[in-house]
């Protein structure tokens, strides 16, 4: 049986600089899927194809792989850090918005890193 062409089909909905920024820019298959779904839906609004890295962008979260969002992916949000780092929530919010000293920041992000969070 020939082959019936899906995969040039599919090949064809990205630019593979665009398909280079999702693989270097997420980290999971579910985060995969999602931003190119959101991605697809974009091109389609603006009759847009193959999807562009422009296109990419515009759907990517800027801080998608800062500390917040990366700690809320492994389960630890505001209650679990307040807990391993025996500070207030107000503390944690510092923390991840960056408003702490630099040596109380880089006391925390030890602690953390000893814990093994990921950062």
């Amino acid at each position: 049986m020939a082959g019936n062409g899906l995969g040039q089909k599919a090949s064809a909905l990205f630019e593979d600089e665009a398909v280079d920024l999702l693989a270097e820019r997420l980290a999971t298959p579910l985060q995969i899927g999602q931003h190119m779904t959101l991605a697809l839906e974009a091109a389609f609004h603006i009759g847009g194809q193959p999807v562009t890295v422009d296109v990419i962008e515009s759907v990517l979260a800027r801080d998608i792989n800062e500390i917040e969002p990366t700690l809320t992916r492994h389960g630890y949000g505001t209650k679990a850090l307040t807990e391993l780092l025996n500070i207030k929530p107000a503390g944690v919010r510092k923390l991840l918005r960056g408003q702490l000293p630099p040596e109380r920041t880089q006391d925390l992000q030890s602690q953390m890193l000893k814990a093994g969070l990921p950062l």
